[in-house]
This record gives structure tokens, sequence and C-alpha cells, in this order.
């Protein structure tokens, strides 16, 4: 639970190392640091930061003692004109919904539950920009990578719709509890109740030119 954040302890001459409080738990070792460096690492000749384009083929990490990771030989381009801008806008509606499945054959009893919801939708006329249907518990994750168990004793059917259309949405979300008295056996509700529309919020990433960014710095004592 006391699980420490990583410090980075940065030397004039541009070397740091990566560290933890004392004290705290987790541990800071060359292969956790390894791994982060490679999270969502796109060119990693080419690593784009505000002020500097990284070349991370050229680093060298070292252990410096226990929960010490020395980090030097990094290599710097200068960076691009450019600044990245996270928008977000409004992307229409969304809603889910969660029904747990139990007894015999539960896998194939959400499989029909999902058959009915969407086909009971369909006959009245509604139809999503998006929809999903999930089995949680069997292959949510990871998909088909692994087969699905022969013994399954409860399974969580999760259905999603996505649209531009707030009373569509709203519709789907009263599709969902009928079918626990009105389905096959074994149902249940899960997760708080009749489904809610929502509004989207999405992200849209852009670039700026950095001349048209008048930057400040100021200094509370």
């Amino acid at each position: 639970a006391g699980i420490g954040y990583p410090v980075i302890e940065i030397q004039p001459d541009g070397k740091f190392v990566i560290t933890k409080h004392a004290g705290t738990g987790g541990i800071v070792n060359r292969m956790g640091v390894s791994e982060q460096i490679l999270y969502e690492m796109g060119d990693p000749k080419h690593y784009i930061s505000p002020d500097v384009v990284v070349d991370f083929t050229s680093l060298n990490l070292r252990d410096e003692g226990q929960n010490r990771v020395g980090v030097d030989f990094v290599k710097g381009a200068e960076a691009t004109p450019f600044y990245k801008v996270s928008m977000s806008y409004f992307a229409g509606y969304k809603a889910s919904g969660q029904l747990t499945v139990s007894g015999p054959k539960a896998y194939e009893k959400a499989q029909k539950v999902a058959e009915i919801i969407w086909e009971r939708l369909k006959r009245a006329g509604y139809s999503f920009e998006d929809t999903r249907t999930e089995y949680l518990g069997i292959s949510s994750c990871h998909g088909d990578i692994r087969p699905v168990p022969e013994q399954i004793n409860e399974v969580v059917l999760r259905l999603s719709v996505r649209d531009g259309d707030y009373k569509k949405v709203d519709r789907f979300g009263k599709e969902i509890a009928p079918v626990i008295t009105s389905g096959p056996p074994g149902i249940t509700g899960f997760a708080g109740g009749r489904p809610k529309a929502q509004e989207i919020i999405a992200y849209w990433p852009a670039l700026i030119d950095k001349n048209l960014i008048k930057t400040s710095v100021t200094v509370v004592e």
C-alpha cells in the first residue's frame, strides 16, 4: 500500500539518478527503468518532447545501489517548431449495461441474452453508430488468444452503445433490466442499476506553431 513513486535526482552535468523516497515500498532497478523507457515509445531515435528531440538508443543504465539507477549518455537534438495540443470535444453519447449470468451453460446463456437484447432493439427500430458485446471473465481483455474454459459457473455480460442521438442511447438503457425477469434463468443485475446515457468527451491531438505561444514564469515568494 505504501509503494514509492519514482524521484529523479538531476546533476549539473546532465547525468541523473532514478530512485524513490526512503521507507516506501516497491523497487527501482534497471529492468523496471528499461521497461518504463520503452513505454509508449514510437521512434527511439526521435522521441519528441516540448524542449528536445531525444535519442534513447545511446543511453546507459547503471546500478548505483539499492533502488538507485543512474542514467547517462542520452543524446538530444533541436526541438521541433511545434507544440502538441491535446483538445477535447463533444462526440455524442454512450451507455453500458451489465448483467451477471450464472449456473449451467452460463456462457451460452450470456450469448443468448445479448442476442435477445440486440434483436429487441432492432425490432423496435433502433440502430446505433457503434455497439459492443463483452463477456467479462472469458475474453473481454485478450480476445480469442485463450480457449473458452469448458466449465464456467458465471459470466458478466456487458453491452455498450455509442450514438449522437441521446434518445436512442437512453432507450438502450431501458432494455437491460427486463431480461432479468423475461430471459433465461440465473440472471441478476450488476453495477449500479439501469444504464444512463453519458456525454462522450473525445480526444484530438494537434500541432501548433510555437511562435503563437507566449510563455512566462511567475515566482511567488
